[in-house]
This record gives C-alpha cells, structure tokens and sequence, in this order.
C-alpha cells in the first residue's frame, strides 16, 4: 500500500515545481516592467529639471540685464523671441533674437508690456502703460518619445529707480 501512494504523488512534487517556477518566472516579468517605468519616470523628471533650471537661468539673466541698464530691455521688441548670450571680459549677459538650442532643448524669452489701472494694479486690458515695468516669459521645450514638453516661468521686471 505504501509503495502505490509513493507513485502516486511522485507526479505531484514535479507539478509543484513548475507551477513555483511559472510564478517566479511572472514576478521577475512584473519587476523588470515595473523597473523600466521607474527610468522612464526618472528620465522624464531630468529632462523637466534641466528645463526649469534653464528658464530659470534665463529669467536670472533678464535681471542681470535689467540690473545693468534698464534701457537695454526697454529697446528689445515687445512680443519678439529673445535668448541669452554671455559675452566679454568679465562676461556679462545679452540678448539676441530668435530661440537657441541647447542639447536638445529650446529655449526662448518674450518681454511684454504691463498696463495698470487707475489703482496702480496690473491689468491685461491695455488700459496706462508702464514704461517702469516689463513682463517676462522665459519658454524651454524639448520634444520627449514624440510628445511636445514645455516648462514657462514668468515673471515682473520693474525698473524701480527710474531716472
């Protein structure tokens, strides 16, 4: 009686092997899948950052600009794309028009503007010019696995000690 039981769960252990194996072999399947979206996520937070780091690089030299010599944003053309440019001894920045391209990333600026009501508030309807106070939109995007990405940070420039 002994000897048929033995045959009859011989069979068994063997079952319960594949089916541990089958389930191990669908964990490691799920964790590598789960691991791959992790570096795609990470990725996509890396290239977000360097865009943010550059907008914000670029808003930094718009007030370097500003710092300088507030005319110079004064004579840019409102509306028209700008990028910084570093130059000279020490250097110091500019800007020239249109966008530039840093490994894989646009990068642009548009100065705009400011209106303000009768309350000295910043309005959008074209109500009193400023002429102490400039709009500023610096705009990095990079194209990621097909789909368009854009950072923008905006900000309010004031030539606070006009002459």
């Amino acid at each position: 009686m002994m000897n048929y039981q033995n045959k009859k769960s011989s069979g068994f252990g063997l079952v319960e092997i594949l089916v541990a194996v089958t389930i191990i072999g669908l964990s490691l399947a799920s964790l590598a899948g789960l691991g791959n979206f992790a570096l795609k996520i990470q990725n996509r937070l890396k290239k977000n950052m360097t865009a943010s780091y550059l907008a914000a690089e670029t808003i930094e030299a718009a007030r370097a600009v500003k710092d300088e010599d507030w005319a110079i944003l004064g004579a840019l053309s409102v509306g028209a794309p700008f990028h910084p440019v570093q130059s000279g001894s020490p250097a110091k920045w500019s800007f020239s028009s249109g966008s530039e391209t840093i490994t894989g990333f646009s990068r642009q600026i548009v100065f705009a503007n400011v209106y303000r009501d009768s309350n000295d508030d910043i309005v959008q309807s074209v109500n009193t010019l400023d002429p102490n106070t400039k709009k500023v939109t610096a705009t990095v995007s990079w194209s990621d696995q097909g789909q368009s990405q854009q950072v923008s940070l905006s900000t309010y420039l004031t030539n606070w000690q006009p002459e």
